[in-house]
């Protein structure tokens, strides 16, 4: 009778080890799926999604606003005060080489260049290079540039 008590416990065992690895997996795809786009994830971090490519750097806010430069040719751009920068605002808030946005394959990634106000990407400040997509928001020191499609 113990045999058969033991039998069944191990038994049960085996199943609840077996519902775990198919739950593990089930999750797994599920994140797989919400890291890629598709549809159906439950992914609840930041995506960017897929729309034209950008074309132009545009100054949407600050002293600078309303000033753009074209990205065709282009693969990095620095931002700041100094003539020499590629993009110049005139704010006195922004370090005289405030910023980097560079090309990585389609991508545009932008990088702070040890400014003393910081450099935000949708309101988050950021301490590496940043992956941006077309209508995000960078803020440095008081001007806000985004890049238009």
């Amino acid at each position: 009778m113990e045999s058969v008590v033991l039998l069944a416990l191990r038994m049960g065992l085996l199943i609840l080890l077996w519902l775990f690895v198919l739950m593990s997996l089930r999750a797994l795809r599920s994140d797989i799926r919400a890291g890629a786009g598709a549809p159906g994830g439950r992914g609840g971090g930041r995506t960017l999604t897929r729309s034209a490519p950008p074309t132009r750097l545009m100054a949407v806010g600050g002293p600078s606003e309303g000033t753009w430069i074209e990205l065709a040719g282009l693969n990095e751009i620095l931002i700041g005060r100094d003539p020499h920068c590629t993009f110049v605002v005139g704010d006195d808030s922004t370090t005289r080489q405030h910023a980097r946005l560079f090309r990585h394959s389609d991508e545009w990634f932008i990088e702070d260049l040890a400014s003393r106000n910081g450099t935000f990407v949708g309101g988050v400040p950021i301490e590496q290079p940043e992956r941006v997509g077309a209508d995000t928001n960078i803020d440095l020191g008081t001007t806000t540039v985004r890049l238009i499609p």
